[in-house]
C-alpha cells in the first residue's frame, strides 16, 4: 500500500501541549513532501487561524491544499481560491442563537474575517478561541448581523459537562439538518451539511486524482472522525478520545510524544 496524501489535524494532533510543532514533526514533514507526499492540515480552525503553521510547513504553494472549518472551507494554499465552500446562512444563524438561549449556554459564530458573539457575559472558552485562531472577536447582537451573512460555523461553548448535557437536549432535526459535531471537551460545532472534513477530504482527493486507500488521516478528536472514516488508513493519536479511537485503523503516540511523525515514519 502507498500513501500519496495525508491528512493532519492541528490542535491535539500536530501541536503538542504547548501549542508548538517539534522540531522532528517538521523535519519528518518536510522530508516526506521532497519524497512526494502529500501533506494537507485539516482543521476546524478558521483559515487565518492556521496559515502560520501552513508557511512554518512550507505549505504555501499552488501543490498545496489547505482544509479548514471542519471542511466549510478548502482553498488552494498558492492561489487562495477555495474550492470548497459550504456556509451558513442568516436564518441558520436565528435558529442556533434561539437554540442556545432556550438551552441557557454561552455561543458565538465565526465567518471569515472574526469571531462573535451574542453575549454580553463573553465566555471564557470564546476567549480561548480568539487568542488561539488570532481572530479578531467582537460582541454583536444577533439584531445586528446583516440577513445577507454568510456564517461558517455556529459554536456552542461551555464547560464539559453542559456540552454533555446539551448534546442530549438538541433536538433530532437538528442533527438530521445539519453537522453537529464536538471539536473539543468545552466545543460543540454547528456547520452546513455538507461540512465535514471527511467530505472534503473525498473532494480534495478526488480533484487530485488519489484513490481513498492512498489517503492517511490522523486525528484526535471527534470532528476527525469523518476524515478517519474516509481515509483508507486512519489514525487516532495516543491521545485522542475513546470514540475517535473506535474509528482509527491505526494508533500513533500522543502529541507530546511526537505521534505525527511517528505515524508518518511508520506508515507512509
Amino acid at each position: 500500500m502507498s500513501i500519496k496524501l495525508v491528512a493532519i489535524d492541528i490542535d491535539g494532533t500536530l501541536l503538542n501541549s504547548h501549542h508548538q510543532i517539534s522540531k522532528k514533526t517538521i523535519d519528518i514533514i518536510k522530508q516526506k513532501r521532497q519524497e512526494g507526499l502529500r501533506i494537507v492540515l485539516a482543521s476546524g480552525r478558521p483559515l487565518n487561524g492556521m496559515l502560520a503553521y501552513t508557511n512554518s510547513l512550507g505549505l504555501t504553494t499552488e501543490d498545496d491544499y489547505i482544509i479548514s472549518y471542519n471542511g466549510a472551507l478548502a482553498i488552494n494554499s498558492g492561489t487562495n481560491e477555495a474550492f470548497v465552500k459550504h456556509t451558513l446562512n442568516y436564518d441558520d444563524l436565528i435558529e442556533f442563537y434561539q437554540l442556545s438561549q432556550k438551552l441557557n449556554v454561552h455561543s458565538h459564530f465565526v465567518d471569515s474575517k472574526a469571531i462573535y458573539t451574542p453575549n454580553k457575559d463573553i465566555s471564557p472558552y470564546t476567549i480561548h478561541e480568539a487568542f488561539l485562531t488570532k481572530m479578531p472577536l467582537f460582541y454583536k447582537e444577533i439584531e445586528e448581523v446583516s440577513p445577507t451573512a454568510s456564517i461558517s460555523k455556529y459554536m456552542i461553548i461551555d464547560h464539559e459537562e453542559i456540552i454533555d448535557f446539551v448534546m442530549k437536549e438538541i433536538p433530532q432535526p437538528y442533527y438530521d439538518r445539519y453537522n453537529i459535531v464536538r471539536s473539543a471537551d468545552f466545543f460543540l460545532e454547528f456547520l452546513n451539511k455538507e461540512a465535514s472534513k471527511g467530505l472534503t477530504l473525498k473532494n480534495l482527493s478526488d480533484k487530485l486524482g488519489i484513490q481513498q486507500s492512498e489517503v492517511m488521516a490522523i486525528g484526535d478528536n471527534e470532528n476527525d472522525i469523518s476524515m478517519l472514516e474516509y481515509a483508507g488508513v486512519g489514525v487516532a493519536m495516543g491521545n485522542a478520545t475513546q470514540t475517535t479511537k473506535k474509528f482509527a485503523d491505526r494508533i500513533t503516540l500522543a502529541n507530546d510524544d511526537e505521534g505525527v511523525a511517528h505515524a508518518l515514519e511508520q506508515w507512509t
